[in-house]
């Protein structure tokens, strides 16, 4: 079933890597090549070795395949965040050439607004504003930026039940006993500082064990394997999204 379910995976990789070769040119010829050849070099050799090794390769071929499957919408996050910042640049740029014009102030404050960088897209939305006065919709704006920023500096936040605002350290809404903490939270906890070198750790600690049970599989149970295999790869996991966090928490 396991080798069913990575093949099913690197079918699937494969075609995304051919869609972004031939149709959305992402890849060249030789990154292709080179990604295809590795795919395939590592699920012959799980399938060749057999035991709890070969469970191991396998893990490894589907974490890759499941990479490939959303390099797309990794490589669009990638090229918004480059266009982004270009976009910043280009209107800053015309901001010190012509700083009397309104224009550059209202699409920098959407920027910002849209990163939730509340000081800098009021400071934008003011400076519109004070140009440009006859403005609904950025005065309606600059408004809720001016709340999301009282919020966020008196450590508020609004219950998405009912609307009132609490305590960040509140775990239940003070009127309606919603539940506050959810998944962002949790994995905040899970992703301090401390708790990535305790997840770095337990990722090699279980591994290496791991491969060497692998090859001495009639011996130890394959049982001990797959749990540590498991056990690496959710710290595995957890490391690799702390590191992903824009904050780099």
């Amino acid at each position: 079933m396991a080798l069913v379910g990575v093949l099913l995976i690197v079918g699937g990789a494969i075609f995304r890597l051919f869609g972004l070769y031939m149709t959305d040119r992402v890849l060249n010829g030789m990154e292709f090549a080179v990604i295809l050849c590795a795919l395939l070099l590592l699920l012959g050799g799980a399938i060749a070795v057999g035991g709890p090794l070969s469970l191991a390769l396998l893990l490894l071929v589907a974490a890759l395949a499941l990479l490939i499957t959303l390099m797309p919408q990794i490589s669009a996050k990638v090229r918004g965040y480059t266009l982004m910042r270009d976009d910043i640049r280009r209107y800053e740029e015309a901001l010190r050439r012509q700083p009397d014009i309104p224009f550059p102030h209202l699409k920098l404050a959407e920027i910002y607004r849209q990163q939730e960088d509340w000081d800098r897209a009021i400071e934008h939305y003011q400076a519109y504003i004070a140009i440009h006065e006859i403005s609904a919709d950025p005065k309606r704006h600059l408004e809720r930026c001016l709340e999301r920023k009282r919020i966020r500096d008196m450590g508020l936040r609004r219950c998405p039940v009912c609307g009132a605002e609490n305590k960040r350290t509140n775990s239940r809404c003070v009127e309606c006993d919603f539940y506050l903490k959810g998944m962002a939270e949790i994995m905040e906890a899970l992703t301090t500082p401390d708790m990535m070198r305790l997840w770095k750790w337990l990722a090699v600690v279980f591994l290496v064990p791991a491969v060497a049970i692998g090859l001495l599989a009639q011996i130890i149970p394959p049982a001990a394997t797959v749990g540590m295999l498991a056990c690496s790869i959710v710290a595995t996991l957890f490391f690799l999204y702390g590191r992903m966090r824009p904050e780099g928490g």
